[in-house]
């Protein structure tokens, strides 16, 4: 009876080891995949913070976008599909954010993308840098205050190649501008 039973375990073997190995591969994906969504995530915020910080400076999209690649320097920036720099007029979760958080288009943001020959985001779409820095409130105690948000959509190549090859990753942050202290300078 034990000469019977001896293929039969063979082929469990094999089933129950193919089974585990997929498994394992899984997890390992997943794994990669929540690392760059971390990354991005943490991008997302440091872009922000940076633009947040310099209130009426002609340069401030510009130094969120270069913060947002500093931050996603072990990740392939080839695969950074859109970086946004956008104006809402609050910090709740979809509140002033561009088409209530589906991000299809933008009335008041600057728009990079990602340019191999320079390896840097650049603003480079027609039209897309419309939030002069000159038109920020960015008064202390001012109810209409400008918040700021970055968009940060990335798109995750499979180190395997098995699960979420080219699965896209966006994350959006939004902080409130830094307050300026006299009401002359710091509203539009």
């Amino acid at each position: 009876m034990n000469h019977r039973d001896s293929g039969t375990v063979a082929v469990e073997t094999a089933v129950v080891s193919m089974l585990l190995i997929i498994l394992l591969f899984g997890i390992v994906e997943s794994s990669f995949l929540f690392k760059d969504w971390l990354s991005v995530s943490a991008a997302a915020r440091a872009g922000a913070r940076m633009g947040a910080s310099q209130p009426r400076v002609p340069n401030f999209a510009q130094a969120a976008a270069d913060q947002v690649t500093n931050s996603l320097s072990d990740l392939d920036p080839a695969n950074l599909q859109a970086v946004w720099v956008y104006r809402t007029t609050s910090t709740g979760a979809s509140a002033g954010l561009p088409d209530s958080g589906s991000f299809a288009s933008c009335t008041t943001c600057v728009k990079f993308t990602w340019k191999a020959a320079s390896s840097s985001l650049t603003s480079a779409l027609p039209g897309s840098d419309n939030w002069a820095s000159t038109s920020q409130n960015a008064c202390a105690g001012d109810p209409a205050r400008d918040s700021l948000g970055v968009y940060v959509k990335y798109q995750h190549k499979s180190l395997l190649g098995f699960f979420f090859n080219n699965a896209i990753i966006s994350e959006s942050t939004v902080m409130w501008v830094e307050p300026m202290a006299t009401y002359t300078t710091c509203h539009p």
